[in-house]
């Protein structure tokens, strides 16, 4: 990065300050490492901070799709990662390639809200997937990116998950219709 570039990004995050609130204590905190929440230019900088993070998949055989040898080894969406492949030896390598990883880059994985799942498997004997020494849960389902996925690629869980929050709206609404007496309700489309 020329230094010119990075003077300017240093500048930026010089002296930033924040104040924590919890009830009526407070404290002042100097971040001294990542990004600030909120700034429109966090994600263009964590993305150039990431950016190599295709190299935990080198050497690695991904997951099958369905295009004939196109394989998949990783989803990635600002600090979202999905590691993927089809041979469980090679599962485990990525998970101890991201270790090293992100210790070189600084980052910390939560293992807390990491977990295993594997597509199709009918199969409770599973072998064990560890990221540095933390035995990771295996699970049916998650969500990525607001899709919830199942491990026997049902579209039904993922389209049901969708429509919880719209039906839950919808009753909210008819509820609100129905407790305030309203008789007609006018429908309104305002387009850009």
């Amino acid at each position: 990065m020329p230094d010119h570039t990075l003077s300017i990004l240093k500048d930026l995050y010089h002296a930033d300050e924040y104040t924590l609130l919890d009830g009526d204590k407070t404290a002042s905190v100097q971040p001294s490492f990542g990004v600030r929440q909120g700034c429109p230019l966090s994600p263009l900088l964590f993305a150039i901070y990431f950016n190599d993070i295709d190299s935990i998949a080198d050497g690695v055989k991904g997951a099958l799709t369905g295009t004939p040898n196109f394989l998949v080894t990783h989803m990635l969406f600002a600090d979202d990662l999905c590691l993927m492949s089809s041979d469980p030896y090679h599962k485990q390598t990525m998970l101890n390639k991201l270790r090293a990883y992100a210790q070189r880059k600084s980052l910390t994985v939560n293992t807390q809200k990491s977990e295993v799942m594997c597509l199709n498997s009918y199969t409770s004997n599973l072998p064990p997937r560890f990221y540095d020494g933390v035995q990771l849960p295996y699970t049916d389902s998650f969500k990525y990116l607001g899709m919830v996925c199942d491990r026997h690629i049902n579209l039904n869980t993922a389209a049901d998950a969708a429509l919880r929050p719209f039906t839950a709206g919808t009753f909210c609404i008819r509820q609100f219709i129905r407790g305030n007496d309203i008789k007609q309700v006018t429908h309104m489309h305002v387009a850009p």
